[in-house]
């Protein structure tokens, strides 16, 4: 009678509360990011060379994201265009069916204005860590869907404001540092982000934490190391900041009083792993690091001119050891591989300037970032745009490499890894390599592929002999570069000013989308094409296997299955407002506890597609009573034996019944009794 009664009380107590392994979530989002950059990539690196051409080869070349074990393609139209825009192409993923919303808005809903709740959020307030990493400003739109609420996604001043603030009071405190608060102005802070703090806030974007004017009142614009000194530049003068909040607040003064840790240099960053003991659940401590007044630069141009940044890679490492300390029961975090798509909107490599006009061209030195959207000509001598685009993929992908490394240690717990993008941009095409020889005698001197085999004599006949193989004298037709080391990785360089570099081009271009040759106009622009998305976990694919079998996939199927494996609920109804009527009225459980069989009903207003699914007290699925299938509306009863998916009798203990629609998810303890 006691164990009975120990095991009744069991009921009682929320499955949130008992022991379970520490579950972490990393969705990566390369913006913009489409097939072709990452075979461009993998090319750079070797792949089609001896020992690197067949899957089974041990120098096969595979980026961290093949090495994800399940695959699918999804559709990224928002709610209203075919071609969304980062806010509703994260949005989606940050809130699930209501995230399909319009065009520039971020998290909330553009038919009544009401903020939706993120994963981000309900996670935080479920007692997970939570946290932001990106190569763009840390307000961008990508970012933002995840922790913010606003209808325009330019409205980057409020984004950040957002972002440190948990009460309305705290909301209200920044704007009363400077003009002070005007609720008709400002908003109030939205209801999902009340309670929410960020953990780690990682990227770009300093311009609009501090003042524009005098943005240095307080030293935060100054770059300085991990001692607080001042880092100079090639002209040995001190590196600064600078500020665009119009309200003049140093929103960085008001973080650190709210328990951030500010670092702005890459040096300062890695200081970071040395001071890690300081971030516990139990405190406010905090990270908030910003490297550069707009987007971090360009990986390319980062490793030439501006060293001091950091790279992804490292700002992904230390955002997990930082999250990994800051909460006993896991975390969640958003990476995002961010200038893929501004490399794209430049057209970089792809889009030339001549007297006034962008020209499209096949083979020329890319722009660097300062005038790549004003089409100037200053350019990097040597650089491409394959050079620019290369750099950045793999800056995204060592990224990957960081959360493979967390999910392959078992003792770290329970890891979820996604990746994909918030849409494809710029119809970014290899179109082949670099010809110094000029073969094709066209002035482009870019060839596909190696020339035909040849006869000694000069006669083709069917006899094969002394037969020429095409380019067999310079190894075959394939990319030549060598891997410079650069601050711990191997980053891909053309072998010479002459080598058989990738040579890029883009569908949307300024004589075919529309922005015309105006200089200041974006060059390229977004697409509707479909996006890879790839996924792996540590609890034999229970998870990330959900994106198989299903042919192609909407973007907003990403979120369920993040919701599942962090076991959190939202309290936006995540159903678009003409589908808030659930077909899943009712499910139960008897007797309880049980012995032998247990009766689970589903009471459904319509047919629906719905599975039932029993998982044990460390959310490791045990049963499978009733796969994804069609049921009619009705009542329909399912008996569960005690048994596992393998026959085996489950233990006494407790257990989770839950029943799943495309839409709902519905769970009930029960408690086993042998």
């Amino acid at each position: 009678m006691k164990r009975i009664f120990h095991l009744l009380l069991l009921l009682c107590v929320p499955l949130s509360l008992m022991a379970q392994p520490r579950k972490h979530v990393i969705l990566y989002i390369g913006d913009g990011h489409g097939i072709a950059p990452r075979t461009a990539t993998r090319m750079a690196l070797g792949q089609g060379r001896p020992g690197s051409r067949f899957s089974d080869e041990p120098n096969f070349r595979l980026l961290a994201q093949d090495r994800l074990r399940f695959h699918a393609m999804v559709t990224t139209h928002s709610l209203n265009s075919w071609i969304t825009d980062s806010a509703p192409g994260a949005s989606v993923y940050a809130v699930g069916r209501r995230g399909k919303i319009d065009n520039e808005y971020i998290s909330l809903d553009p038919e009544t204005n009401a903020p939706l709740e993120t994963i981000l959020e309900a996670a935080k307030k479920a007692g997970y860590a939570v946290g932001l990493v990106t190569t763009t400003r840390v307000t961008h739109a990508t970012p933002a869907a995840f922790a913010s609420h606003i209808w325009n996604r330019d409205l980057e001043d409020y984004i950040a404001a957002q972002y440190i603030s948990a009460t309305q009071e705290e909301y209200e405190a920044i704007f009363n540092a400077g003009p002070g608060y005007d609720p008709a102005r400002d908003w109030v802070l939205p209801e999902p982000k009340i309670g929410v703090e960020l953990d780690v806030i990682l990227g770009g974007g300093a311009r609009h934490f501090l003042p524009r004017t005098n943005p240095n009142v307080h030293g935060h614009a100054t770059v300085r190391d991990r001692n607080g000194q001042p880092i100079v530049d090639a002209q040995g003068n001190p590196i600064l900041l600078s500020g665009r909040r119009t309200d003049n607040v140093d929103l960085i003064a008001l973080a650190k009083q709210r328990g951030y840790v500010y670092v702005n240099s890459r040096d300062a960053l890695l200081g970071i792993l040395d001071r890690l003991g300081e971030f516990t659940p139990n405190n406010e401590v905090k990270l908030l690091g910003l490297f550069n007044s707009s987007h971090r630069s360009y990986e390319a141009e980062r490793q030439r001119l501006y060293p001091w940044e950091p790279s992804l890679w490292e700002m992904t490492m230390v955002a997990i050891e930082v999250l990994k300390r800051k909460s006993d029961k896991g975390f969640f975090l958003m990476v995002e591989g961010g200038r893929i798509d501004h490399l794209e909107h430049a057209n970089a490599g792809g889009i030339g300037y001549a007297e006034g006009r962008y020209t499209v061209v096949a083979d020329v030195e890319a722009i660097v970032a300062e005038e790549v959207y004003n089409g100037g000509t200053n350019r990097l001598t040597g650089v491409y745009g394959s050079d620019y685009m290369i750099k950045e993929v793999l800056d995204f992908d060592y990224a990957i490499a960081e959360g493979l490394k967390l999910m392959q240690d078992a003792s770290a717990g329970q890891t979820l890894i996604l990746v994909t993008s918030d849409h494809e941009c710029g119809g970014f095409t290899v179109v082949g390599l670099h010809d110094a020889q000029d073969a094709q005698e066209n002035g482009t001197r870019i060839r596909t592929y190696a020339r035909e085999p040849r006869k000694t004599d000069g006669r083709f006949t069917p006899v094969p002999e002394n037969i020429d193989r095409g380019d067999d004298e310079i190894g075959g037709w394939f990319p030549e570069y060598r891997l410079v080391e650069f601050q711990g990785k191997l980053w891909p360089e053309p072998a010479g000013p002459t080598a058989r570099r990738i040579v890029i081009a883009y569908g949307s271009n300024p004589m075919v989308n529309g922005n015309g040759g105006t200089i200041g106009t974006t060059p390229g622009n977004h697409t509707p094409q479909d996006v890879w998305v790839g996924a792996d976990d540590n609890v034999n694919g229970q998870f990330a296997g959900r994106l198989t079998g299903q042919g192609l996939l909407d973007n907003t199927d990403l979120f369920p299955i993040m919701r599942d494996f962090l076991q959190v609920s939202l309290t936006s109804n995540e159903l678009l407002p003409k589908e808030q009527k659930a077909s899943l009225r009712a499910v139960e459980a008897f007797p309880n506890p049980f012995g032998e069989t247990l009766q689970v009903t589903m009471k459904l207003e319509q047919p629906q597609v719905v599975s039932l699914e029993v998982y044990n007290a460390l959310g490791q699925r045990v049963r499978v009573l009733r796969p994804l299938v069609q049921l009619t509306s009705g009542t329909h009863t399912i008996a569960w034996d005690g048994r596992d998916d393998t026959g085996a009798a489950v233990a006494s203990g407790l257990y989770l019944v839950v029943a799943r629609t495309d839409d709902q998810i519905i769970s009930r303890q029960v408690v086993r009794i042998r």
